[in-house]
């Protein structure tokens, strides 16, 4: 079975769904494709789709059979992701869960909703893009303890597997070995697999990555808007993530793709943020601190 994604993004007029869904099936080479999502949804480009009624094409393209099944991948709040599934007879969605990100973007909630929907739910993201693979030492000393032994990488498909809802997980693989373990694995997973003790197991390693969170911010996003258009919360995000995660290579990518007028570097000091933050956190001191690590030895 033949998936891609339009991209949502690019997309400015009605037709030009329909331009890049034939550019792709001629460089596939083919005259379909099984499941078509429309990439990458969030609030204002979901609004863009209505506003171009690209629902309407893409019904088209099902009729006429370029396309088979029509679902969309998801990076937003749950309250967009409901609103979303609710507004058109999808037949799967994409979201980003792993056992750390439970109340992130759609989150359980919103894998529980698709599914009584309906739709199958495709998981990316559940060893978080690599992250839960190599974990620090206080969280390996807990795997160690398990009665049944796992990598960390299988406790973390395992864990998504093991939920009835999850209809496929795109495990990402990019060894040979990997794929081989990454099938095994899959071969002996099936809902309600882990026992409670284990799924007590994984909740005590989520609060022992949580525990490394060197910066205490909850997202509540009382510092914003900053009047200089720092993504406060944002920058916050990937600064922990490097830490927590071991990870200061994908966080510096992930810094690095964020526009350069959101950066920490914007701060003027102003001390606005400090005055909302009902962490009390020292954001301006952070704010430094976060750019100078997300930037070392990648600024030239």
């Amino acid at each position: 079975k033949l998936a891609t994604k339009l991209p949502c993004w690019l997309v400015e007029t009605p037709e030009d769904f329909d331009k890049y869904l034939n550019t792709q099936l001629e460089r596939l080479q083919t005259d379909h494709i099984d499941f078509y999502l429309l990439h990458a949804l969030r609030k204002d480009i979901w609004s863009k789709m209505v506003d171009l009624n690209i629902l309407e094409r893409a019904e088209k393209a099902l009729d006429d059979g370029r396309i088979c099944y029509l679902g969309f991948s998801f990076h937003d709040e749950y309250e967009v992701f409901k609103e979303i599934v609710d507004a058109y007879d999808w037949t799967f969605c994409q979201i980003q869960y792993n056992y750390m990100d439970v109340e992130y973007q759609a989150g359980t909630k919103g894998l529980q909703y698709a599914a009584s929907k309906g739709l199958a739910v495709v998981i990316m993201e559940p060893i978080r893009g690599g992250q839960l693979a190599c974990p620090p030492p206080s969280v390996e000393d807990l795997w160690d303890t398990a009665p049944v032994q796992r990598s960390p990488a299988e406790w973390a498909l395992q864990w998504v597997w093991n939920q009835p809802e999850a209809s496929v997980v795109l495990s990402g693989m990019s060894t040979m070995e990997q794929v081989v373990q990454n099938v095994v694995s899959a071969d002996r997973s099936r809902p309600g697999l882990l026992t409670e003790e284990e799924l007590n197991l994984i909740g005590r390693v989520r609060d022992a990555y949580t525990e490394l969170c060197p910066i205490p911010c909850t997202n509540c996003e009382y510092c914003l808007p900053c009047p200089n258009g720092v993504r406060i919360p944002h920058i916050f995000e990937i600064y922990n993530e490097a830490i927590m995660y071991n990870n200061l290579e994908g966080s510096q990518r992930s810094y690095s793709f964020m526009k350069e007028e959101g950066k920490a570097d914007k701060c003027v000091q102003c001390g606005e943020c400090e005055e909302k933050c009902p962490q009390q956190l020292e954001i301006r001191e952070l704010l430094t601190k976060a750019h100078e690590m997300l930037t070392k030895d990648t600024e030239q």
